[in-house]
């Protein structure tokens, strides 16, 4: 199984809104100049986390999105099942059916045997998945025991000199 290019956007989206001020919105243009991309697909992908409940959106001159809930509180599969829906790995395409249709009962029961196999390996991964939160995600991606904070919209500033700085001096605080 592969996941849809738009997982790892989504995932970009989330770990940019954690690491950015609270009270600070980012707009889907500076999301978008982050994460590169398509705009309008970015906000396709906002929308998309926005109906999951992950992040939350605000109109007019100084709106942007949010993140709904603490990044401790996301997990990758809140992410995978906002992007990619219902998981069924199992196509189902109906062969097992069609090999084994003059067969009784196999005709009926090879479909559901495979589903079933399937079904439970989904499951397993999603809950794997259901542990994995963001923010721990973004403390071992940073190498740091608190996310980092900055202000993704002033673009004024070099974001990358001033997340080092910050980087720096949170690995100095271990």
């Amino acid at each position: 199984m592969q996941l849809a290019k738009s997982f790892e956007q989504a995932a970009c989206v989330l770990v940019l809104l954690a690491t950015q001020q609270p009270e600070v919105p980012l707009t889907a243009d500076v999301l978008h100049e982050r994460i590169g991309g398509s705009a309008s697909y970015i906000r396709k992908i906002i929308r998309k986390l926005v109906v999951a409940g992950l992040v939350t959106s605000s109109s007019g001159n100084n709106g942007g999105v949010y993140l709904a809930k603490s990044p401790d509180d996301i997990s990758i599969k809140d992410v995978v099942s906002a992007i990619e829906g219902t998981l069924h790995t199992f196509p189902n395409r109906g062969y097992f059916d069609r090999v084994f249709k003059d067969v009784e009962p196999v005709a009926d029961e090879g479909t559901k045997i495979v589903n079933a196999i399937f079904s439970q390996a989904d499951q397993l991964w999603l809950d794997f998945l259901a542990e994995k939160k963001i923010a721990a995600l973004i403390k071992q991606l940073l190498a740091v025991k608190q996310i980092p904070v900055l202000d993704w919209t002033n673009q004024s500033e070099d974001k990358m000199a001033q997340l080092n700085a910050i980087l720096v001096r949170l690995r100095a605080n271990k």
